[in-house]
């Protein structure tokens, strides 16, 4: 064989030799102009840094010598020790490994500086404690003008904010702590497309767990939690297109999760109990939200609430047990609420509506509560339709000061007072509705003009079944008040209302009754003052 003939086994072939070495030659020069380089495994521990079967390095600051020296694709293991040093990572496709969240801690060396500082796209950090950063705005990791960037199992605590991020896409914090910040557990600001937080526990920080700003175009916050923090559990603002779902933000200071001027986002299956100076689930300045099997109970204030905020919708939420009110709206419209339960509320109303106009309140349960099952302050063409007000400690529902608005075939039994009850209230309809055994009034007016009342009940054990005072211009019409009520139906002062087709049978007094009340007409014959059937 000529010196220059060699041989290789692949596939039985026989190169000559100097054709081998071009060969070689030719794949390490693209290599090299390619810029691809075979990953490398570095190591790191409190004296210093070495490559996998390399020499060791001696570095005071171990893990920012080991960054420096690593290329993309490369791997850094750091074992269990104290470092006290601040690390800034500007090499893209980088992992930074830490043994252990619980053995190696990072504190920061210039407190006035992040503990790690991550500006390069396609990094991972998991495994360390980092601590220190108490400047202002300053971070335990923080991620800074990058993409996709992992941050996964680390414990940030007792830094200004734990984790921060800012102007950045597709990054993932998984399964992080961070507790006991100066203000924020984590921090998200001026984020777009994909981002996603799960696992994370961000408790007892001295602003808010999870703060939130300018969060846009499905961000997905699931599975964490923000407990006992000195304001807000979670608090979201400019957010839009965003997904809460399966948080928990128990025992905050402030609201549990909050939205302000934040639209198109999904709430579902959060839970927000136990605020202690706030709401379980507070809206301000945000529309067309969809809330869904949420559960805010045991809030002193307001289970969920809205401020100015319309277009909602509030599903199968959950707002019971101890609550201030349960559902409260405020110069809030066209939001829709459906199929919640609002009940036992230790100190208010199960649905509450104040200068909010037009929305549709169906099916929900709004029953035990200390006043009011479902009340209306100066709020205006709203919808009640299929709601249950039972067993309330005041009204079952009541209207105050509010007009055109439409009761349908609602339920407002055995409560303390009246079961409906309509005070300086006009131009409102009241039909199929239900109002039994309420220990005063089955339905009441009072100075209530040009209301509309059809095929209601009002039965059994009122005082009265109807009962109108000072109020006028009404028209009832094939109501029933029957069967051990004082009187069936009864007007006090009150004229120029029509009654027709109405059953008032088998109570305990009158059927009807007029008193001190003229120009009202029952079957189109007028019956004059002081007027008994």
């Amino acid at each position: 064989m000529d010196v220059y003939q060699m041989t290789t086994e692949s596939e039985g072939m026989i190169i000559p030799g100097k054709l081998k070495w071009y060969v070689i030659l030719a794949l390490a020069l693209w290599l090299a102009f390619s810029g691809v380089a075979a990953a490398e495994q570095l190591y790191v521990n409190e004296s210093g840094w070495w490559r996998d079967g390399g020499a060791f390095n001696v570095s005071e600051t171990p893990i920012q010598a080991a960054v420096d020296a690593a290329s993309e694709g490369d791997t850094i293991f750091v074992w269990n020790g104290s470092y006290s040093e601040n690390v800034d990572v500007d090499t893209a496709h980088l992992t930074l490994e830490g043994e252990g969240a619980d053995v190696v801690t990072v504190t920061a060396a210039d407190s006035d500086d992040h503990v790690f500082e991550v500006t390069a796209d396609y990094v991972n950090i998991s495994g360390f404690t980092a601590t220190g950063a108490t400047g202002g705005r300053k971070a335990g990791i923080y991620l800074g003008s990058a993409d996709h960037r992992n941050i996964s199992s680390n414990n940030a605590s007792k830094n200004y904010d734990g984790i921060r991020l800012y102007y950045s896409n597709c990054n993932t914090l998984e399964n992080n702590n961070a507790n006991s910040n100066s203000d924020n557990g984590i921090f998200l600001k001026c984020l777009n497309n994909d981002n996603t937080l799960t696992g994370n526990i961000a408790n007892s920080n001295n602003w808010h767990g999870i703060s939130i700003g300018s969060l846009n175009n499905n961000t997905t916050l699931y599975n964490n939690t923000a407990n006992s923090n000195s304001r807000d559990g979670i608090f979201m603002e400019d957010s839009n297109g965003n997904t809460l779902q399966n948080n928990t933000a128990n025992l905050n200071n402030g609201n549990g999760v909050y939205l302000w001027n934040s639209s198109d986002n999904v709430l579902f299956s959060n839970t927000a109990m136990n605020s202690n100076n706030g709401h379980g689930i507070w809206l301000d300045s945000s529309s067309s939200n969809m809330l869904t099997n949420n559960i805010a109970s045991d809030n002193s204030n307001i289970g969920i609430g809205m401020w100015d905020s319309n277009g909602n919708t509030l599903h199968c939420n959950i707002a019971n047990s101890n609550n201030g009110n349960g559902i409260y709206l405020n110069y809030s419209s066209g939001n829709t609420l459906q199929n919640n339960i609002a009940t036992d509320s230790n100190n208010g109303h199960g649905i509450s509506l104040s200068h909010s106009s037009n929305n549709m309140i169906s099916d929900n349960a709004a029953s035990d509560n200390t006043y009011v099952g479902i009340g209306m302050w100066n709020s205006n063409g709203n919808t009640l339709l299929n709601n249950i007000a039972n067993s309330n400690n005041d009204h079952g529902i009541r209207l105050y000061s509010s007009s055109s608005n439409t009761l349908l075939n609602n339920s407002a039994n055995s409560n303390i007072y009246n079961g409906i009850y309509l005070s300086s209230s006009g131009s409102n309809t009241l039909q199929a509705n239900t109002a039994n055994l309420n220990g005063d009034y089955g339905i009441r007016l009072y100075d209530s003009n040009s209301n509309v009342l059809t095929s209601n009940t009002a039965n059994l054990n009122n005082d009265h079944g109807i009962y109108l005072s000072s109020s006028s211009s009404n028209i009832l019409s094939s109501n029933i008040a029957n069967l051990n009520n004082n009187y069936g139906i009864y007007l006090s002062s009150s004229n120029y209302n029509a009654l027709q087709s109405n059953t008032a049978n088998l109570n305990n007094d009158h059927g009807i009754r007029l008193y001190d009340s003229n120009s009202n007409s029952i079957l189109s014959k007028l019956i004059g003052k002081r007027g008994i059937i």
